[in-house]
This record gives structure tokens, C-alpha cells and sequence, in this order.
């Protein structure tokens, strides 16, 4: 026995190979037409070019494993893709380079690869037309940011018509899977369905990115002030120049979460003249640096003509918002009747994109319902695909 452990730890020291094990745990449903496949620099990956090379071998629904023998101090590059460069694995946001690569192996090795989305599924889940603006830059601004602008199904088909415009916050989650926060709102694909089943009206969604600034500029402080300014300033009348907008108060709204949904309330409180209609979820309220709570308390300041949605959840983050958000609700009934004010509690409903993509519905055919009255529509979303039933 003691001969055998020598030997085994004589041959590890002067071995010339090792071995490289890769595997792949997809958060995904991969097609089952389609093969896992490790493409690299490497003979055995295929060097980057033959498909036929590299394919992993299935563990189960989620796991596909690939173990291969290099020379120590090989230098290795590697992708993973379902079946073609177009269905590439992806690590972050939009980006394709996997952790860890490229790399020189020196012992045996395992990768463990969890990508947060394939390059096809990431693009092919938007429903509608987006374009986009990339680095959208505002001289009293710190950052540029992206801003995406969504356009319903009849825009090219209806030349003549014009739209309502709901700016929405935290860009980057509405409508496609955003691996930095809790996935996506599935804002295009609810606010497709609620169009097309007659709940809403057509409206245009313009997507603005946040930044490293997202807590300063999201907040009741001179940031937050100068992101307000952008948007009326700035990025409105970009809007209302390139796309058919109806530009009056009447037809612009705000949306957003969290501290997006506080700078939600904030652009219709203090521009009113600007944008009469708000929907702020699970807000920040509790966070504020510009106290705007209180100074609803103090205000005598009359809003007629606007459209106010608030809600929150009592798990995770929301069960500390929740005061607040009561005491601004209790603060806007009691002091402005003259707002037409929704308030929402859901139970058991945490603080992240899932729970907000979950009741969306509701806020959107409050903003912009086709029953005219203010009143929410009853309507039964199916959750798991943003659709919703007749």
C-alpha cells in the first residue's frame, strides 16, 4: 500500500497530462434537438470551427459534462454554445466570455459553467420592436446610459396614429433577462398581450438604463433632480422629435420599482405639468434623501388630473417599505382627494423583478385601460408566459 501511494504521487509530479473537465448547468429549457458543445482553441473543442468536435455528454436536463487530456501548461480558450456561434452561452449582461478562460491548465481541472442566458434565447425573447440608443448622454449627467424605446404591434402598419409614452426606469430589466438583478419584468410581452386583448391602449415604452448613479439619481437629491431634468429636458423631446407621441401631459406616465418607483412619484409630483400619470412599485420611500413623505405632509400643493398607482409587498425588502408606502397612501387620501389614487398590498410578495412582472397587468391598464374610468380591469394573467387569458 505504501509503494502504491508513492507511485501515484512519483507519477502526479512528473505527469505530462491532465486532465480538464467542463461542466455546463443551464438555468434554461435547452431544445432537445439541440447538442452542448465546448468550441475552443483546441483541437478537441473543434478549434473554434468544427461543431462536430467538443459535444458534451448529457447528465440530465440541467448538466452536460466534457472531460478531455491536454499537455500541462496548455493555454485554453473555450465558449459553449447550444448548436451554433448564434446560440452562444451568456455570463453577464449582453457578454460572451465565459470565467476563468482563456487560462493555462497546469493540473487536473474542473469548470463549473453557469451561464445566465443563451445569445438566441436572450434575443429572440423580446416581443415587439426595440430600438435602441446607446449611450444616451446628458451634459449635467455623470454617466451615459442606453435607452431602449418599445413600439406596439400597429406603429409601422398605422402611419398616422399617435401614442402615449410611458418612460420607464432600470432600463435594462424590462424587457429582456438582466443576470445583475432577478431576471426581467416582461414588460413587452404583458404590455403586447393587454393591447392585443383590447385592456389597454397602444402605448409606446421608452426603457432608460440606469447607472453607477442609479441610488443618487433614483432619489429626492440635486441628482435626482438633474435625471428628472434629463428626461424632460433631454430625452422627451428626443422622443416626441423621432418617434409619433402624443406629447401632452395627459398621455406621458412614469414606471418603476423600488427606488425607480420613488423617482416615479417624484416626476409627477413635481411636474405635473409634465406627466399626469405615475405607477411606483415596492418604492423606496424609506430611503429617500429628499424626505418626499414629509413633504407631502407639509404640501398643500393640489394635483388635479393625475393618475397615481402605489403598491408594495411585506417579504424581503418590501416588509421594511411597507410603512411608508401606507403612510404616503393614507397621506395622498386624506390631503389630495383630488388625485385618483390605487393602492395595493400582495401579500407574500417579495422585492425583485419576478414579483413586479407578476402584477405589471395591473398598474398598466390603471395607467392606460380603455375602460376610462380609473377603475382596474379585471383581467387573469398567466404568469409563466405574460399573456393573458380571455
Amino acid at each position: 500500500m505504501i509503494f502504491f501511494v508513492q507511485f501515484l504521487s512519483f507519477r502526479n509530479i512528473y505527469a505530462q497530462n491532465v486532465q480538464l473537465t467542463i461542466k455546463v448547468i443551464a438555468k434554461q429549457n435547452i431544445p432537445e434537438t439541440d447538442s452542448m458543445v465546448v468550441m475552443g482553441n483546441q483541437a478537441a473543442f473543434g478549434n473554434w470551427f468544427d461543431f462536430s468536435k467538443g459535444k458534451m455528454t448529457k447528465q440530465d436536463d440541467t448538466t452536460w459534462v466534457l472531460k478531455n487530456i491536454f499537455p500541462v501548461n496548455t493555454s485554453i480558450e473555450f465558449q459553449v454554445t447550444h448548436g451554433s456561434y448564434f446560440k452562444n452561452a451568456l455570463y453577464t449582461y449582453g457578454k460572451y466570455q465565459a470565467p476563468k478562460v482563456p487560462f493555462i491548465i497546469k493540473k487536473d481541472t474542473t469548470i463549473i459553467v453557469q451561464p445566465e442566458n443563451w445569445n438566441d434565447l436572450f434575443n429572440r425573447s423580446i416581443t415587439g420592436t426595440i430600438k435602441y440608443y446607446h449611450n444616451f448622454e446628458d451634459h449635467n449627467l455623470k454617466y451615459t446610459r442606453d435607452v431602449m424605446v418599445w413600439l406596439p404591434l400597429s406603429y409601422y402598419k398605422s402611419p398616422n396614429k399617435r401614442y402615449p409614452v410611458l418612460y420607464a426606469h432600470d432600463g435594462q430589466n424590462l424587457f429582456a433577462q438582466n443576470s445583475v438583478f432577478n431576471g426581467e419584468w416582461r414588460m413587452d410581452e404583458t404590455a403586447d398581450s393587454l393591447m392585443r386583448h383590447g385592456k389597454t391602449e397602444e402605448f409606446i415604452i421608452v426603457g432608460i438604463a440606469n447607472t453607477k448613479d442609479r441610488w443618487a439619481e433614483y432619489s429626492g437629491t440635486p441628482e435626482g433632480t438633474a435625471y428628472i431634468n434629463f428626461i424632460i429636458h433631454n430625452l422627451k423631446p428626443f422622443i416626441d422629435t423621432h418617434f409619433r407621441t402624443k406629447p401632452d401631459k395627459n398621455n406621458t406616465a412614469a414606471i418603476g420599482s423600488s427606488m425607480g418607483g420613488l423617482i416615479s412619484f417624484y416626476m409627477v409630483w413635481l411636474h405635473p405639468e409634465v406627466f399626469s400619470k405615475a405607477a411606483c412599485l415596492s418604492s423606496g420611500f424609506a430611503y429617500d434623501d429628499g424626505h418626499i413623505v414629509d413633504k407631502v405632509a407639509a404640501s398643500t400643493l393640489k394635483v388635479p388630473g393625475t393618475r397615481l398607482y402605489l403598491d408594495c409587498g411585506d417579504v424581503d425588502l418590501d416588509k421594511y417599505f411597507l410603512a411608508d408606502n401606507e403612510r404616503m397612501k393614507n397621506l395622498l387620501e386624506e390631503k389630495h382627494p383630488e388625485i385618483k389614487l390605487m393602492y395595493r398590498v400582495f401579500k407574500g410578495s417579495a422585492h425583485n423583478e419576478f414579483a413586479w412582472a407578476k402584477r405589471l397587468d395591473i398598474p398598466l391598464v390603471y395607467l392606460f385601460g380603455n375602460n376610462g374610468s380609473g377603475k382596474n380591469v379585471q383581467i387573469k394573467p398567466n404568469h409563466k408566459t405574460g399573456k393573458i387569458k380571455s
